[in-house]
């Protein structure tokens, strides 16, 4: 396993190796800030691999990897814990709706009552939440500035459709499928972390979910909240065994937001991690049909993206035309991760030099922000977080992070949960750690959810 570890790492420096060769020779403006920025991502994004590698391959040739614990609640207690956690969500969403009325207020003056301005308060029209319900209402269309939609994806709209005929109203009802997704949400949240948590930790991995920093995208019309769900739910029924229904949650997840195609990451950890034990243990028979079932499943974890890439081709004749409104209208296409680091930090000292603070504070700043607590998180937690969530985080930081024009990583980090498990294994020993963590999380979502409602420009 030694000589595996050495080669798969040698294998990873070399990919980097090349990838800095690339962009040290393709970038033609430099500066120190913008040098450093990307150096330290670079530099702690490969330290996180590095120290991945043996953990993950470890936890593949270990049944016994992972510590467990004894999850066998009786019904009567399962049912008053999913009833503390929904009634935590509901007055988290609450308190959450009181806070962005107080910033409104200060922003705006006292007039208007809390639900006249409610739309007003949250920026609906300058986010894309007005894009989904677009889709809801009219489907894909291929003229005006309408036909720009294609490049989102249609599952939660078509939740939306379901929604708006109890509703109603495609506003309502695009809050209503948010709000529900984010209350069954913390409920799988809280049987995932069961499979490898004592009560009180499992808890505190819903805790943290919730008071991200970005977290208030959860209450409102937007994919956040479905695609969350349908990533817990994928990897619980994984875990699990029944591989079928998670790759099929996984695939729903894919057909929800792209990154949902990287679920297949822990997944095939998972899948490798039980055919390895099934090779030492099985005949060749029962090992083949499991095998067959294993690699059948996963395939299936493509089909949400498949679909997407027919409906591009069915309205507009290409299966990729939502790439070239990307990078037509957006100037959007993925590069290497750690240019980002650099364009981002040049673009932050740029705009806060030339005292532009909407910027600065709305996206500059926050996307550094995430990209290097993220990236923090991940490095702290490598030797103690599941090594699948672990293989994800790292999948999805690569993939999030490498758009040319990032404006939005604290909004793609929220539904990362592996985070929320990485930040109570790293203040599981010391309660300080906890309460210093919590606090963090909590101010730093009270400021950002401020400067959302002011209207500066966070996506």
């Amino acid at each position: 396993m030694k000589k595996v570890n050495t080669a798969i790492s040698a294998l990873f420096i070399l990919v980097m190796i090349i990838a800095v060769w690339v962009w040290a020779v393709s970038v033609h403006t430099w500066t120190l800030a913008g040098a450093l920025a990307s150096l330290l991502c670079l530099a702690l994004f490969i330290w996180t691999g590095l120290r991945a590698i043996p953990a993950i391959t470890g936890y593949i040739n270990s049944p016994s990897a992972l510590r467990t614990v004894n999850t066998d609640d009786s019904p009567e207690e399962r049912q008053r814990i999913w009833w503390k956690i929904v009634l935590w969500v509901i007055a988290s969403r609450v308190l959450l709706i009181l806070a962005a009325y107080v910033f409104w207020v200060l922003r705006e003056g006292g007039s208007g009552s809390l639900f006249s301005r409610f739309i007003e308060m949250w920026h609906i029209r300058g986010i894309d939440a007005m894009s989904y319900l677009g889709i809801a209402e009219r489907w894909y269309v291929t003229e005006g500035d309408p036909r720009f939609h294609i490049v989102f994806l249609p599952f939660f709209p078509v939740m939306i459709k379901l929604a708006q005929f109890f509703t109603g109203n495609y506003m309502a009802a695009g809050f209503a499928v948010a709000n529900l997704c984010t209350l069954a949400a913390a409920l799988f949240a809280y049987e995932l972390a069961r499979l490898d948590m004592a009560r009180k930790n499992a808890l505190r991995v819903v805790k943290y979910i919730f008071i991200f920093p970005s977290a208030f995208f959860f209450f409102l019309p937007m994919t956040e909240a479905l695609f969350l769900l349908l990533s817990l739910m994928a990897l619980y029924f994984v875990r699990k065994k029944r591989w079928l229904l998670g790759c099929l949650c996984a695939a729903l997840a894919g057909f929800t937001r792209s990154p949902g195609i990287l679920l297949a990451v822990p997944i095939a950890v998972e899948f490798a991690r039980e055919l390895a034990a099934g090779y030492r243990s099985m005949d060749r028979k029962a090992f083949t049909n499991k095998l067959i079932l294993a690699v059948l499943s996963l395939v299936s974890v493509s089909f949400g993206l498949l679909a997407y890439l027919y409906i591009n081709y069915n309205v507009t004749g290409n299966a990729f035309q939502f790439s070239i409104y990307q990078r037509e209208h957006w100037s959007q296409r993925f590069y290497f991760f750690f240019d980002t680091a650099r364009y981002q930090m040049e673009y932050a000292v740029n705009t806060f030099k030339d005292a532009d603070y909407r910027s600065f504070l709305g996206l500059w700043l926050p996307n550094l922000c995430a990209i290097f607590l993220v990236l923090f998180m991940m490095l702290c937690s490598t030797k103690k977080l599941n090594p699948a969530y672990m293989a994800y985080m790292i999948a999805y930081f690569v993939y999030v992070v490498a758009p040319t024009w990032l404006l939005s990583a604290p909004r793609y980090f929220a539904v990362a949960f592996p985070l929320a498990f990485a930040a109570v294994l790293l203040t599981e020993d010391k309660k300080w750690k906890d309460i210093l963590l919590t606090t963090l999380f909590i101010a730093g979502g009270l400021l950002y959810l401020a400067v959302f409602v002011s209207g500066y420009p966070v996506y």
